[in-house]
């Protein structure tokens, strides 16, 4: 990795705000030096921010949960028992995908939509358009 990416990109403003003192350029200068200062205290702030304590869940502990994935059509825990009621009551089912479907759902979810929400038919089928 080079020091010019762990800087953020900072070395490169800091050579310019150099040429333009020695260019005489102060106005020009100390414009760049407030852009610098503003740019680190919004980064500042950025890191600080935390997502609204209505959105922020810890995540489960495994006797909280129950992860499943779908083999041979139905779905199975990750031992291969297959799913029943007295397995999942009270308890949060982490839904295991194909690495398809989590390559297909990780492309999806840094193309920047505001919201994922994940659609099933109401048979388990895939709808018919």
């Amino acid at each position: 990795m080079t020091s010019r990416s762990k800087n953020g990109g900072f070395d490169e403003l800091e050579g310019l705000i150099y040429r333009l003192f020695a260019e005489k350029q102060f106005a020009l200068a100390l414009l760049a030096l407030v852009m610098v200062a503003q740019l680190l205290s919004a980064q500042f702030l950025l890191l600080r921010l935390r997502p609204p304590a209505a959105q922020a869940s810890a995540a489960p502990s495994s006797k909280q949960r129950l992860d499943v994935r779908c083999a041979g059509g139905e779905p199975r825990t990750l031992s291969g028992e297959p799913l029943n009621s007295e397995l999942a009551r009270g308890k949060v089912v982490v839904m295991h995908l194909a690495s398809q479907e989590e390559i297909c759902l990780a492309q999806v979810t840094s193309s920047g939509a505001a919201e994922l929400v994940v659609g099933m038919s109401v048979d388990g089928q895939p709808a018919n358009e």
